[in-house]
């Protein structure tokens, strides 16, 4: 056990149960000799009640956090990519999408036994606006070791300083924001380029400008083709990462179903075992009260045997006296 699972353990405890649960988990890493990770763990800090409701969503609901996500990174691109329309219609979806996951983040804690507050379903909210606007925040709310809301503008990278629980060289994405990813760096070199290379519009005549827009029509076939080609290979990878997850859904149910046929197995002897227990006390009632009964008659007869005694005592004694006098007068 490193920090990095621990961590992944802890955050997926319940708050009530987070103190008891960093003791052990600190106790486990100092029984094993690591006093540094024992250490450690005893300072990972108990997640805010925003934040907990986010990672309980990453753990139990995922395709909820992808689907913030997924937008997100969507209304990313048709902004970069100048794409006004999609801009648009994506912008007014955003709040249907907040809405819905912020709603499932309450459900869900509800459901956990513990309840958000209005404060803490605003910070919901907020992290997730975030994360839709700032790659770095979509990737911090899929770790599961959130410990902070996060909030952004959109202008501005968010900070993700203290952030996340246990962060190292694994979560390095979570530290590239919109504003610094590749496909926005690409963009902006190209249309310098293109800044640079092309002529001014007033300097060329009209015959000219033919090869211009010939140009233009080559570069947006090229970037569809780039799109789909992207779209493919996200595609691919999905359906790897499905094939794994349904691969180790399928152990972990077969796993369950074992687990699942010795408990009942486990029941039944315990249940027989109750009802032996149960007969053999009445057995033993019945025994220790027949003991009794028997332990008041061997009394009784032992009186009743010492007064025999006496009485043919003395009735020998009178046979004795008697038999003398009958030899004397004979």
């Amino acid at each position: 056990m490193d920090l990095r699972d621990a961590a992944q353990e802890l955050y997926a405890v319940t708050p009530r149960d987070f103190t008891a649960e960093r003791t052990a988990l600190a106790r486990q890493a100092k029984d094993a000799g690591n006093k540094d990770l024992a250490k450690a763990i005893g300072g990972l800090p108990k997640p805010a009640a925003g934040a907990w409701a986010i990672n309980m969503l990453a753990i139990h609901q995922p395709e909820v956090i992808d689907g913030v996500v997924r937008f997100g990174v969507s209304l990313r691109t048709a902004q970069e990519e100048g794409d006004a329309e999609a801009f648009r219609e994506l912008g007014q979806q955003r709040q249907s999408q907040l809405t819905t996951a912020v709603h499932s983040a309450k459900d869900l804690a509800a459901e956990l036994g513990a309840p958000l507050s209005a404060a803490a379903a605003a910070d919901v909210e907020q992290t997730f606006r975030a994360a839709m606007a700032d790659a770095g925040a979509g990737a911090a709310v899929t770790t599961g070791r959130l410990v902070r809301g996060l909030s952004g503008s959109g202008f501005e990278a968010v900070d993700l300083t203290g952030a996340i629980a246990a962060a190292g060289p694994d979560d390095e994405d979570v530290k590239v924001s919109a504003e610094r990813s590749p496909a926005k760096r690409a963009a902006g070199k190209e249309t310098a380029a293109r800044s640079k290379s092309a002529p001014p519009s007033h300097d060329v005549p009209s015959k000219e400008k033919e090869p211009n827009r010939k140009s233009a029509k080559d570069e947006a076939t090229s970037l569809a083709e780039r799109r789909a080609a992207k779209q493919q290979a996200a595609l691919d990878e999905a359906r790897k990462e499905f094939e794994a997850a349904d691969q180790a859904a399928k152990e972990a149910e077969s796993a369950a179903s074992d687990a699942w046929e010795t408990v009942n197995e486990l029941a039944g002897r315990r249940t027989d075992l109750k009802s032996g227990i149960e007969d053999a006390k009445k057995r033993l009632a019945a025994l220790e009260a027949e003991l009794i009964g028997i332990t008041r008659d061997a009394e009784s007869a032992e009186s009743e045997k010492k007064r025999a005694v006496r009485t043919a005592t003395q009735q020998r004694r009178a046979a004795d006296q008697a038999r003398r006098r009958v030899d004397r007068l004979s």
